[in-house]
């Protein structure tokens, strides 16, 4: 055989591997779009589930309230009271009113049994704590 056949026949071969390589590629490619699309169909429907539970949610909370205007309720004086205070634009604090001797926050390091000790008087531990402290300082009542 002629080194110019031997020749062509492996660039020809050559050509063949290339052509079945790229092939290949393209199936592995399709395949790989096709489960990306597979998975991009199943996040859009847990998101349309999502979306529907929350309007479910919300349209419950909705009817649990009221939704027409004629339904609202009545503004009562109690319903003004209760309302935010602004004078301008700054936010007035509602609330308790500020204490004229108020408490210091302080961190504090003491005992694991005098804390469970108080801590299984139940709520208001730390203050019985703080009325303990100032009976054994002598200090009498809070003001």
């Amino acid at each position: 055989m002629p080194a110019s056949v031997k020749h062509r026949s492996a660039e020809g071969l050559k050509a063949n591997l290339r052509e079945a390589d790229l092939k290949a590629l393209n199936k592995r490619i399709e395949r790989v779009v096709a489960e990306k699309k597979d998975q991009l169909r199943s996040v859009r429907s847990d998101l349309k589930k999502l979306a529907a539970s929350k309007k479910t949610r919300m349209a419950a909370s909705v009817s649990d309230s009221w939704s027409d205007p004629d339904d609202a309720p009545e503004l009562t004086e109690e319903y003004f009271e209760r309302a935010d205070l602004y004078r301008g634009d700054k936010l007035v604090r509602r609330g308790r009113p500020p204490s004229a001797n108020p408490k210091k926050a302080t961190k504090l390091r003491l005992d694991a049994d005098v804390v469970e000790h108080f801590r299984a008087t139940g709520p208001g531990w730390q203050t019985r704590i703080n009325d303990t402290l100032r009976r054994v300082a002598k200090l009498g009542p809070r003001s």
